[in-house]
C-alpha cells in the first residue's frame, strides 16, 4: 500500500538519512575542523562520508595536543568556523607541527564576501603558511571569483552559477525536504512543496524576515508607509536598533518606522524552521515577497528564492541585482505579464551607486536598496488593486510547472554534489546515491 498525501502510511522499502546520499573517500587522512564541518553532514549539503571514512576531528582546538606531530592529505573545515580564530589559535598549528597537502574551506551553506573571507584566512591568518599546505580548495557560492584569482594563485575555487540554491535544497538537506514528521521519519520521502488548495487564500503576500538586514528595515518600513501590513503575514523578528540610515555622513533616512514583527504562529522562545516551508503563512497567501541574504554586487542565493516556486506563489524576490534575471534564465516563469519585477535593477535611478568591485560595501548597498525597494512595495500595491483570486486560479498550470522545475533542478537533475566531491578528492570519492525512482514526494 502505498499514497503519496502527507499523513498517510507507507509500506515499502524504508531509507535512513545516513543512506540517502553518501560518499567513501579511499586511501587519504582526513582531519575535519568543528563544529560545522558540513562535508560529513548527513542532514545538511555534504558529501556525508561519517559512516564510510576513517578521519579525525579536531573540535575548537581543545584536542589538539593529540595531533602533534601529524601530517594530513585534507584538513577540512567551514569559512564560520576558521574565520572566528585568533593568530594566537592559529599559531597552536605550528607549535604542534601539524601540517597537510589540502585544506579544503567550505563555504557552500552560505557566504557574504569572498574576498573578505580569503583575506582573513590566507593573508591575516596565514593558515596557509602554517599549514605548509600546497593547495587550498575553496567552496563557494559565489560563481564570478575571477576578480580575486591573481591574489591567490594557490588556491582552487569551485564555482557553479546556482551552487548555492541546489545545495541548500538539494535531497540530502533536510532544511526544506525534511521539514515534517513524515518525511524525517521516511528519508525518501522529500517535501515537494504544498498542493493546489487556492480556497484557503485569504491575504495578498507574506513577507517572512528573521535577521537584521537593511534591505529588510526598508521592507518593512515603505509597507507601514503605504498600509500595506495588513494586507499580508508579515513577520520581522530581529529588527535593528539603530534606524537612521548614512552614506558618506549624510543622512538619507533619519527614521525608518521598524518594529518587531511576529505571527501568532511563531513561538517568542521557539521560533519555527524558517529554513523550511512555513505552511502558515504559505498556504493562506498569495505572493511571497521574499528578501534574499544579500542585495550587493555578490550573486549569493540561497533557498528563500525558491519557495515561491515551492508553494505555488507569486514571486516578488529581493536579492542581489539581477537575481530575477538569473532564475528567468534557468527557467521559472517569474510571470512577467503580471509582476513589473523593475525592482530587481535601480541603476537607472537618479543617485544610484554604479558599483565597480565586488567587494561588500554594506553602505552603499544599503543605499542603492533604498532605491530599489519604493519600486517593489508600490507594485505590491498596485496588485493589490486587482481581483487577484482570478489571476491566480487562472494561472494554475503556470505554478505546477515552476513547482515540477524545483523538483527536476534539486532532485532529479542536481549532479552538484558529485562535482563537489571530484572537485575536492578526485578519483578518491566514491558515490552511493538513492535511485530517483526511490524517491517519493510529499505534498504538504
Amino acid at each position: 500500500m502505498c499514497c503519496n498525501n502527507y499523513g498517510s502510511i507507507f509500506m515499502e522499502r524504508q531509507i535512513s538519512i545516513e543512506n540517502l546520499f553518501k560518499t567513501k573517500i579511499h586511501n587519504k587522512r582526513i582531519l575535519l575542523l568543528e563544529p560545522n564541518c558540513d562535508l560529513q553532514n548527513s542532514n545538511f549539503c555534504g558529501l556525508n562520508f561519517s559512516l564510510t571514512t576513517e578521519y579525525d576531528t579536531l573540535y575548537n582546538l581543545d584536542n589538539i595536543e593529540r595531533f602533534a606531530n601529524t601530517h594530513w592529505d585534507y584538513i577540512i573545515g567551514h569559512v564560520f568556523h576558521i574565520r572566528k580564530f585568533t593568530k594566537t589559535e592559529i599559531s597552536l598549528f605550528s607549535t604542534h607541527n601539524i601540517t597537510c597537502d589540502t585544506l579544503v574551506c567550505d563555504e557552500l551553506g552560505e557566504g557574504f564576501s569572498l574576498n573578505a573571507d580569503c583575506k582573513r584566512i590566507l593573508i591575516d591568518l596565514e593558515l596557509d603558511k602554517i599549514l605548509k599546505l600546497k593547495t587550498v580548495k575553496w567552496l563557494t557560492p559565489f560563481y564570478d571569483y575571477s576578480s580575486i584569482q591573481h591574489q591567490y594563485p594557490n588556491v582552487e575555487f569551485f564555482s557553479e552559477k546556482h551552487s548555492g540554491l541546489l545545495l541548500f535544497c538539494g535531497k540530502s538537506n533536510r532544511m526544506i525536504h525534511g521539514d515534517t514528521t513524515e518525511a524525517l521519519r521516511y528519508s525518501n520521502k522529500l517535501i515537494y512543496g504544498l498542493s493546489w488548495k487556492p480556497e484557503l487564500k485569504e491575504r495578498l503576500f507574506l513577507s517572512l524576515n528573521n535577521e537584521t538586514r537593511t534591505h529588510r528595515s526598508l521592507l518593512i518600513h515603505y509597507l507601514t508607509e503605504e498600509n500595506l501590513l495588513d494586507k499580508g503575514y508579515v513577520s520581522y523578528l530581529n529588527p535593528p536598533q539603530d534606524l537612521k540610515l548614512q552614506i558618506n555622513f549624510k543622512t538619507y533616512l533619519e527614521k525608518l518606522n521598524v518594529k518587531r514583527l511576529i505571527l501568532p504562529w511563531e513561538s517568542e522562545i521557539d521560533e519555527i524552521n524558517r529554513f523550511g516551508i512555513q505552511i502558515n503563512a504559505a498556504e493562506k497567501t498569495y505572493i511571497d515577497v521574499v528578501t534574499e541574504s544579500s542585495t550587493g554586487l555578490w550573486p549569493f542565493k540561497t533557498e528563500k528564492c525558491l519557495k515561491p516556486f515551492y508553494n505555488l506563489q507569486f514571486p516578488m524576490i529581493f536579492g542581489h541585482e539581477g537575481i530575477i534575471q538569473d532564475l528567468r534564465d534557468v527557467g521559472f516563469d517569474l510571470f512577467d505579464d503580471i509582476i513589473n519585477h523593475d525592482y530587481d535593477d535601480g541603476s537607472n535611478q537618479p543617485g544610484y551607486i554604479n558599483r565597480i568591485s565586488n567587494d561588500m560595501d554594506l553602505t552603499i548597498d544599503g543605499y542603492n536598496d533604498n532605491k530599489r525597494m519604493p519600486f517593489l512595495v508600490k507594485e505590491l500595491k498596485r496588485l493589490s488593486t486587482l481581483d487577484i483570486k482570478k489571476i491566480y486560479e487562472n494561472n494554475k498550470d503556470r505554478f505546477l510547472k515552476n513547482q515540477q522545475l524545483v523538483w527536476d533542478l534539486t532532485i532529479k537533475e542536481n549532479k552538484i554534489l558529485y562535482k563537489v566531491g571530484k572537485f575536492i578528492f578526485g578519483d578518491d570519492i566514491e558515490f552511493f546515491d538513492t535511485p530517483i525512482e526511490d524517491l517519493k514526494k510529499v505534498y504538504l
